[in-house]
């Protein structure tokens, strides 16, 4: 599908926006919560910041493969982070705009539900995105990351530890739960913000 100008224009606008959350509030964000910035609540926020920058910049292009071009230019910020080049949350970004595009693919990307499920599988990725990132980086094996999930959930939950299976399917959950809800806001959200734009262009242009 091409994108004209003005589509090009705003895949950048909120390509770029997204890109600066994640450079400052995701930044101070991780020092604010540093044991818990790779488990859960961080990775849950900036998914949802995310997902409501690129599926609100949606409504404005919608058309296919926008949300992965502003994924492209958020990673591409990210990487001028003021502690260089961070391939995990860059891989994360990009692969989030991917799973966004295949979320609203499969739901014709033409209702809130389709936001939603796009957004559900983004901050999903998350959970997945922990043993991707141990494995390539540190070699450590799935189970090996599932105890350590489990141990910080166990924590941040107030759950027992052992119940390794329960944790993480409430980590899971959660992260599934909030990328909906996301997803649902930036559908209202993009309605509501295009639907003052044609007020203000009839209200501009009466003839029209």
């Amino acid at each position: 599908m091409k994108f004209n100008v003005r589509d090009l224009v705003y895949i950048a606008i909120f390509g770029a926006l997204w890109g600066l959350l994640e450079i400052t509030v995701g930044s101070y964000l991780h020092v604010l919560f540093p044991p818990l910035a790779d488990t859960f609540l961080v990775g849950i926020i900036m998914g949802s910041l995310g997902i409501l920058t690129s599926l609100v910049g949606r409504r404005f292009v919608p058309k296919a493969g926008a949300v992965f071009m502003m994924a492209v230019i958020a990673m591409l910020l990210k990487g001028l982070s003021l502690g260089g080049v961070t391939l995990g949350p860059m891989l994360a970004i990009l692969i989030e705009g991917f799973l966004m595009e295949l979320g609203l693919l499969a739901w014709h990307g033409k209702s809130p539900w389709a936001f939603a499920f796009a957004g559900a599988l983004a901050v999903s990725w998350n959970f997945f995105h922990k043993f991707l990132m141990m494995r390539l980086l540190y070699g450590s094996g799935i189970v090996e990351v599932a105890l350590k999930m489990a141990k910080d959930g166990a924590r941040l939950l107030g759950m027992d530890p052992s119940a390794v299976a329960l944790i993480l399917g409430v980590l899971f959950i959660v992260r599934f739960v909030v990328g909906a809800a996301a997803g649902w806001v930036a559908w209202g959200i993009g309605h509501a913000v295009a639907g003052r734009r044609a007020q203000r262009y009839h209200a501009e242009d009466p003839a029209s």
